[in-house]
């Protein structure tokens, strides 16, 4: 079942997909990376959940080859592991890819920078802050879908 109810009955998320603990990078721990697709991309592509991090980020390739850094937004910095970051925050569409269940499509803020080159991230702030999202860590299952204000 690709839907997850609250205790009540009501639907909690719809979407239902299988998360990675390695994108087949050279990151030694587990993480969750989830499939997306961002604006127009073709295919979903991987990012790893970061609710720690300030915004969600694209590799500057992949943002560029689907013209977000030509997109206007307002300067900003972002500090990273690797130091201080220097972009602009755009809008966009990205979409939660579903297994099971509904795909969730959200109006995202995104930071997109030419230099970024450390993969893709999905934030609290502009974009998190706006689904429900549950892990099942046993099943690799990562849960999604409408907040009820939506």
């Amino acid at each position: 079942m690709a839907a997850l109810l609250q205790r009540d009955g009501k639907l909690f998320a719809g979407g239902r997909s299988r998360f990675l603990d390695s994108d087949g990078g050279e990151e030694p721990t587990p993480k969750i990376f989830v499939k997306v697709l961002p604006g127009d991309a073709p295919v979903p592509l991987l990012a790893q959940l970061d609710t720690g991090a300030a915004w969600s980020v694209l590799d500057g390739e992949i943002a560029d080859a689907l013209g977000f850094l030509e997109q206007a937004g307002p300067s900003v910095s972002l500090s990273t592991r690797s130091g201080t970051m220097r972009g602009k925050l755009i809008r966009a569409s990205l979409t939660l890819v579903a297994d099971e269940g509904e795909s969730y499509q959200v109006e995202a803020t995104l930071f997109v920078s030419g230099d970024w080159t450390h993969g893709n991230f999905l934030g609290y702030a502009g974009f998190l802050e706006r689904i429900r999202f549950a892990v099942d860590p046993e099943r690799n299952d990562f849960y999604f879908g409408a907040t009820s204000e939506r």
